[in-house]
């Protein structure tokens, strides 16, 4: 019981920081649901929904709050910059990392075999959560209250740059656009044993769009990663 009341405290004051009235208290609630509870109320005969519609709607809301906020921010920008840009603001990572700091791993409701896993800590979970959570104060409170929650909750806490790892920039690039990954080959090796040098290309949706070369695997695949963000929109 003071777990459960402990709980509720803490919705109380998360409501608060999101400047939502009591009555939203619902909704939020099914935002900090993931299936695997769902589904386990289910099997005892209760109905409950999980967050997955609220994180299909939040993922949507993010991303155009993310990309209103990039264009106002940084005008005369490229087009290719700014998409660089908004694909680490919404990466798993950091959508992570602004679910720590609004503490919503204790909140989130798991099955007992998620739970057992330490489910409420991974950054896909916490990423969803804060997700279904943006889809949540949109749908009690607007387009003006879900993108001042975004900037304030989330924008605020993560720089706007693409001036990161190379291979990093990527991945959340091409994760964002094509939802999977790039791909890395050595294409060729040279030089005797005291000093390889190795060419690598990388591939995004069946394209090669970077190749380089480089004393070591690791520099190759930054130089090829490199290449191919200059090659793309």
């Amino acid at each position: 019981m003071t777990v459960d009341l402990g709980r509720k405290r803490h919705l109380r004051r998360l409501l608060s920081r999101l400047g939502l009235p009591a009555e939203a208290a619902a909704v939020v609630e099914t935002a900090l649901t993931h299936d695997s509870y769902a589904a386990e109320q289910a099997a005892a005969g209760r109905a409950v929904e999980s967050n997955e519609r609220l994180e299909f709607l939040g993922d949507a809301v993010l991303g155009a709050a993310v990309a209103q906020a990039l264009y106002e921010a940084h005008p005369g920008l490229a087009e290719g910059r700014l998409s660089r840009m908004r694909a680490a603001l919404v990466s798993r990572e950091a959508l992570a990392r602004s679910a720590q700091a609004l503490e919503l791993g204790p909140l989130i409701l798991l099955g007992r075999g998620e739970r057992a896993a330490g489910g409420a800590q991974r950054p896909k979970m916490l990423a969803a959560a804060f997700e279904a959570l943006v889809g949540a104060v949109f749908a009690a409170g607007g387009w003006e209250k879900a993108r001042a929650f975004v900037r304030r909750h989330h924008l605020e806490r993560v720089p706007h740059t693409d001036e990161r790892d190379p291979k990093t920039a990527l991945q959340e690039y091409v994760q964002a656009k094509f939802k999977k990954a790039p791909h890395y080959a050595v294409t060729a090796q040279s030089g005797p044993p005291h000093a390889r040098v190795f060419t690598v290309a990388v591939e995004v949706a069946g394209r090669v769009l970077g190749r380089a070369s480089g004393p070591t695997k690791k520099e190759a695949e930054a130089g090829a990663a490199r290449e191919a963000l200059a090659h793309l929109p």
